[in-house]
């Protein structure tokens, strides 16, 4: 009995075409979120693969029935919709990059430097590149902005070539404002403190994105490496959860948040440490209190670069 309901989802959402119907009818809202709540727990999963497999196409009834549903039918079309969307985000995963799901991040403690403290964000989807920005990558962003700006301001720090000559390896010396327009013009944004932290572990609440334990060939950092900067993706034992590379050691990454010190001073956040940093949890554990991991917006640092993230289309 159990797949009484998964049986009825699939008679009601698929029917098989007829020779009456040259195309099929649009699902009905009613009868698809009756069939879904008749589905027992243990077969939701391969109910949830059906609904998968209609795709956008029952979004507008999901959507007309959400408006007019209560209580725990409301929460569950909810939970149809999320469905849909989280697989129509993962279709239009863009080339290097990583998709993250919407999902809770414990946070770090106000009053400590690394460490949850029992307390809990929802963090929204996101793409995030896969690796650090390459120096290849960003030879060829700045050859096409000198091509069409030729008085390049100079405040952005771009016009001086990365020094490495293999474009394996991640550009750095990068000041914010470089890295904010590079991250601008190529459709994307800086990470916030807490979707890197998210790449980094997930739901979870491990130290380093592969578990709890330092481990050697996971990560590019002091004594752990060749104290120098390697080609991005060098370290695949280090991978997070969600598969993404180099998010500890090998070039530390600028964030989005910028903070002030002073009058004049002005600072921004930087995540994951780099070839010169010690084993440390404080790599990926950060709070916006934790004022030692911020670097002025103008400097450039031989072990500081970035990498991007994109906000996920809607359905349409």
């Amino acid at each position: 009995m159990r797949f009484v309901g998964l049986l009825l989802l699939l008679l009601v959402v698929a029917p098989l075409p007829s020779a009456a119907e040259d195309a099929p009818k649009p699902p009905d809202p009613k009868a698809l979120v009756a069939a879904w709540l008749a589905v027992k727990p243990a077969g939701r999963a391969a109910a949830a693969r059906t609904l998968r497999a209609l795709g956008a196409s029952t979004a507008p009834a999901l959507r007309a029935a959400r408006g007019k549903a209560e209580g725990a039918t409301a929460k569950r079309v909810a939970a149809m919709l999320a469905i849909i969307q989280e697989d129509f985000e993962r279709a239009h995963t863009p080339k290097g990059m990583i998709y993250i799901p919407a999902g809770p991040l414990e946070v770090p403690r106000a009053s400590s430097p690394w460490g949850p403290s029992g307390t809990r964000r929802m963090v929204k989807a996101f793409y995030i590149d896969r690796t650090e920005v390459t120096v290849a990558r960003w030879r060829r962003w700045l050859a096409v902005l000198e091509a069409q700006e030729e008085n390049l301001p100079m405040k952005f720090g771009l016009r001086r070539p990365p020094e490495a000559t293999d474009g394996r390896l991640p550009v750095t010396r990068v000041r914010h404002v470089g890295a904010l327009k590079f991250a601008r013009e190529n459709g994307g944004r800086l990470p916030q403190s807490y979707e890197y932290e998210r790449a980094v572990r997930g739901s979870g609440l491990s130290t380093y994105p592969w578990g709890n334990a330092m481990r050697k060939r996971c990560a590019n950092l002091r004594d752990h490496g060749p104290g120098q900067l390697v080609p991005v993706g060098s370290y695949p034992q280090g991978a997070s959860p969600f598969g993404v590379l180099d998010l500890v050691g090998n070039a530390a990454e600028w964030s989005a948040t910028e903070v002030k010190q002073g009058r004049s001073g002005r600072y921004a956040l930087f995540h994951g440490g780099s070839y010169t940093s010690a084993p440390d949890p404080a790599l990926t554990w950060r709070g916006l209190d934790r004022m030692r991991a911020r670097i002025g917006t103008r400097e450039r640092q031989p072990w500081l670069g970035l990498r991007l993230v994109k906000t996920p289309p809607r359905l349409p």
